[in-house]
């Protein structure tokens, strides 16, 4: 088991607002926390580091004395609440944090079984030999119009809401996370990252990155071809091989 990560600014952005961390507990105990923050030059980075500094300290803390898989799922979606609450009341504080937000996708791997849990579009993709497949639903407007057939997958890629999110940490007083899970093979995949990948670069050529790359350049490949593609937003993106 092995993880690899990079994040890049972009070519329009002032600052990378994007924030990842990841660590590793005992011999089969790894954690993911991934953000893309929302707002102004400065809070949108505020609030995604705050969010990752407080979700990967909840890991450390907790995360070797949770002993099943349900306990994980509550800590996870509990931690997110409270990481939430936290970002709301420092958006009351002053004029700078108004509306700051972050989306978040966090992963914990233990056991050959993984658990996700995201709020926004930052994704979660599961790759195995046969295939590709997204394990988070975006909280988008774009995917509330793509899910009530009012647009199609195409018109979805070059829609002008394509960057309004309808669930964001910070945002709201309560926020209900999504959660999902799945069971591992050796050799497969996790990949997190924040929409400045997945709008830029197709779900295909990302596949195709990752299976032709060696393991540890894999995620500054995505991030790179993001970036040659336009770079439109900051771009990030962390790999987990089982």
């Amino acid at each position: 088991m092995r993880i690899t990560a990079s994040t890049d600014i972009g070519l329009r952005s002032e600052q990378n607002q994007d924030c990842y961390k990841a660590g590793r507990l005992g011999d089969d105990s790894y954690w993911i926390v991934l953000c893309d923050g929302m707002g102004g030059v400065t809070s949108g980075g505020e609030a995604s580091y705050v969010c990752v500094s407080y979700l990967s300290q909840a890991f450390e803390d907790t995360l070797i004395d949770l002993a099943s898989p349900a306990e994980v799922q509550r800590f996870m979606l509990d931690a997110v609440v409270k990481c939430n609450e936290i970002l709301y009341n420092l958006s009351s504080e002053g004029e700078g944090r108004i509306m700051m937000g972050t989306t978040v996708v966090m992963a914990c791997i233990r056991n050959s079984f993984a658990q996700i849990v995201h709020a926004g579009d930052s994704r979660a993709y599961h790759i195995s030999k046969r295939n590709m497949n997204q394990l988070t639903v975006d909280h988008s407007v774009v995917q509330e119009l793509l899910d009530s057939g009012k647009i199609t997958e195409q018109q979805a890629k070059s829609h002008p809401n394509k960057n309004i999110i309808t669930r964001a940490l910070g945002v709201d007083k309560k926020i209900v996370p999504d959660y999902n899970e799945i069971k591992l093979s050796k050799g497969d995949t996790l990949l997190l990252c924040t929409d400045g990948l997945t709008n830029m670069v197709e779900e295909s050529e990302i596949l195709s990155i990752i299976r032709s790359s060696e393991f540890f350049e894999s995620a500054d490949n995505l991030v790179k071809r993001a970036v040659e593609l336009g770079g439109i937003d900051n771009v990030t993106a962390v790999v987990f091989e089982q």
